[in-house]
């Protein structure tokens, strides 16, 4: 099986969690890569660094085109001799060059949305949701992580054939450790959808210090970074940048609980990585945390600040409740495996490309 994977918007190759790298760099790293013994991968994203190996079995090509049709025509000259059975584009971007490329290639079209514009609670960009909606009204497959997305999908278009295969993590990596710590843990890229905002609120309202580490570097420039961080002046909050993903893992070791304040989180990748660390999850019961952190492995409450403080203030003052619902996250996360989640996605595209 030859795969034509589509990452216009960002590279595996980028660190996570600055810029436009975040979940979706790291979910296409390691899905690929656990795929790639039993495939040909070829990832294209937008770059001048040309060709450079991922892995066995496994390139990232790099086309130095901006323009989207340009960019389309560069993969439909590729496919001239790679001969792809299929074709996976991810984020609206790169779902327009499946777009561009659809009636040429002629191979099926498989979609992944990652964020999905109108799930947002923010303002809302009209052109991207128009966009969207032709991608999914087009394409042969959706690939949503969560049901609840899949059934904003099917109502949309009731003919989308949409399937629900969650997002993975490295069970290996991301491991329990004892839950002593009386530290707060926020990771990920600092945008005003991320819900810093709400975060720091929340650490207001508590009435006495406990110290947050936030763990990501900036998005859309630095106005956002040293906005959020005039906001917490005072405040026991400490910026420690972009990290290594494979350091990362030890920031969740020392943090007693994860708070993931997004306004919008299509599925939660951090909180899967913290489940796997054993520690407990707070954040908002309307994001796609709802499935896989549910109510037994953190707690998810309504959206506004308060709520996040007295979550927070809950665990912090019960450290057996932090390790009941940390051991929880780590028997729900091991179903989550990048092995049997790449074990799917091999079942399902080997189902959509026969004919």
């Amino acid at each position: 099986m030859r795969i034509c994977v589509v990452s216009y918007h960002s590279s595996p190759l980028e660190p996570a969690g600055s810029g436009k790298s975040g979940g979706m760099n790291v979910f296409i790293a390691h899905l690929y890569r656990k795929l790639a013994p039993s495939c040909e991968v070829d990832i294209f994203v937008c770059g001048d660094k040309r060709r450079i190996t991922l892995g066995p079995g496994i390139q990232v090509i790099h086309i130095d085109e901006s323009n989207l049709n340009d960019f389309a025509e560069q993969i439909i000259m590729y496919s001239t001799t790679r001969h792809y059975d299929l074709i996976h584009t991810h984020y609206w971007l790169s779902g327009i060059v499946g777009l561009l490329t659809q009636e040429i290639l002629k191979i099926p079209w498989v979609h992944s949305l990652h964020t999905f514009e109108i799930l947002k609670g923010i303002r809302k960009d009209q052109v991207r949701i128009e966009v969207e909606n032709e991608i999914i009204r087009r394409c042969d497959v959706v690939i949503s992580p969560t049901h609840r997305e899949a059934a904003v999908i099917k109502h949309m278009n009731p003919r989308t054939h949409v399937i629900t295969i969650p997002h993975g993590v490295d069970t290996k990596r991301f491991k329990p450790s004892a839950n002593g710590h009386a530290t707060l843990l926020y990771v990920g890229r600092i945008d005003p959808i991320k819900g810093l905002d709400l975060l720091v609120d929340a650490l207001r309202c508590l009435g006495r210090e406990i110290r947050l580490n936030i763990v990501g570097g900036p998005s859309k420039g630095k106005d956002n970074l040293e906005s959020i961080k005039t906001y917490a002046h005072g405040l026991p909050v400490h910026f420690l940048g972009l990290v290594e993903f494979e350091e990362l893992y030890k920031y969740y070791s020392n943090a007693s609980m994860i708070i993931v304040p997004s306004y919008y989180e299509s599925f939660g990748l951090v909180g899967l990585e913290a489940m796997a660390s054993a520690r407990p999850v707070i954040g908002f019961a309307d994001t796609g945390l709802s499935e896989t952190v549910g109510q037994n492995a953190g707690i998810l409450v309504k959206r506004n600040a308060r709520n996040l403080a007295h979550a927070i203030s809950r665990l912090f003052d019960n450290q057996s409740l932090r390790h009941n619902l940390g051991i929880n996250g780590r028997k729900k996360a091991l179903n989550y495996s990048w092995e049997a989640i790449a074990r799917q996605y091999y079942t399902t595209y080997e189902n959509i490309i026969k004919p």
